[in-house]
């Protein structure tokens, strides 16, 4: 559950901001920044096929599974103009630009005018694995940036309709979430994935890095038409941003980077970081719902940390029923309490989903990890979680 979208209003405000004074992003391309990026991949040039061609722009249609669309297109925008979707062909393999390509999804809403067009700001949501394609639309925030700004977003490659990775069918990741593991269990349930995914995904497998994303990003810039990116980077979107700024210093345009990713951390130290925020941010939760006695399930905050604890161990002992007839484990409790700590405008649902637990019912901490996992209502799943460990 890594790096997923944890994006307030406010932030999308205040970055408002920032981008019409003109902020721009620091390169950070000197040795020791703990960014990675192959030799043979930075001489690379592109065949102009590829950096000159012209996006078809069509009205946009209901996001797909792959998306995690509900099977509704996006509203007309503020104007009353539809949002517009194309795809752009990239590399496969950016070490073989003539070879291979697959076909990128991006979605758009043009500048409404009311000052001088700066460019297009193209924004990356997290993850990995956010689908920029279903999420834009849902930023209504965004919208105060359309006046100088053609709004971008795009699924990264492995993601969504972007070659998205796929590994595990519908039932065999229910089935996966249902089961409690140990350690050496869930070694093994990694390498029966690891076989799922390479079998059904084998050939896009070795290009959906961030890396090539990060050159995806600049060829996007030069098909949308800008002499510089301008970018709106969230979680790993920053890092992201960071690749992107190490690869391209000299194209770097106004950019902001929201709630940033340490490139240089390995995968233990960037755990323990997103532990300590999970942490900081249940204290915050329980803190402040300790002030509405009315509604809050806790009598203090103390009383909350105890009782959350012991309802986690209660559900490692025997799993919470659900109207579904699926299970509530601790993992996924886990999970649905997460998804709720992303932001204060859910703290009202985490408060009933922990309530109602405590009474024996599962079903709201396990939609909300459903969520999380890219799980909708009819039981498909989305690429995020499989373009989550792929990339």
């Amino acid at each position: 559950m890594s790096r997923f979208i944890a994006l307030r209003t406010a932030s999308l405000l205040s970055a408002s901001l920032l981008l019409a004074v003109g902020t721009t992003a620091c390169s950070g391309d000197k040795d020791g920044t703990g960014l990675r990026t192959s030799p043979a991949l930075t001489a690379t040039a592109l065949p102009t096929a590829l950096t000159s061609q012209k996006p078809d722009w069509q009205p946009c249609p209901a996001p797909s599974i792959a998306q995690g669309g509900d099977g509704k297109a996006p509203g007309k925008l503020p104007d009353g103009t539809a949002w517009e979707c194309a795809t752009m062909k990239a590399p496969l393999d950016y070490a073989r630009p003539d070879g291979d390509t697959i076909d990128l999804a991006m979605i758009r809403a043009k500048a409404m005018g009311g000052g001088k067009r700066i460019g297009s700001l193209v924004f990356n949501f997290g993850g990995p694995g956010a689908s920029g394609v279903a999420t834009l639309p849902e930023y209504d925030a965004a919208q105060s940036l359309r006046s100088r700004y053609d709004l971008v977003s795009f699924d990264p490659r492995g993601v969504g309709n972007s070659a998205g990775v796929t590994c595990l069918s519908d039932k065999e990741t229910d089935e996966r979430r249902a089961r409690t593991h140990d350690l050496t269990e869930t070694a093994e349930e990694n390498k029966r994935t690891a076989a799922a995914c390479a079998k059904k995904s084998g050939k896009v497998l070795p290009h959906v890095g961030t890396e090539s994303a990060a050159r995806d990003l600049d060829l996007m810039r030069q098909v949308l038409g800008d002499a510089k990116l301008h970018y709106f980077g969230i979680s790993y979107g920053t890092e992201l941003g960071g690749v992107y700024a190490h690869l391209f210093p000299k194209k770097v345009g106004r950019t902001v980077l929201d709630a940033v990713v340490d490139p240089a951390k390995d995968l233990v130290q960037e755990s323990l970081g997103q532990a300590k925020g999970f942490q900081l941010a249940l204290d915050n939760y329980l803190a402040d719902c300790a002030k509405t006695p009315g509604t809050c399930p806790y009598r203090s905050p103390e009383d909350g940390h105890r009782r959350i604890a012991e309802l986690l161990v209660k559900t490692g002992e025997q799993p919470l029923p659900t109207t579904s007839g699926r299970e509530l484990t601790q993992e996924e409790a886990v999970n649905g309490i997460a998804q709720m700590l992303y932001s204060d405008e859910l703290w009202p649902s985490l408060s009933i989903s922990l309530s109602d637990a405590e009474q024996g019912s599962g079903d709201n901490l396990l939609t909300m990890a459903d969520v999380l996992s890219g799980r909708d209502d009819r039981g498909h799943y989305s690429t995020m979680q499989a373009a989550n460990t792929a990339i």
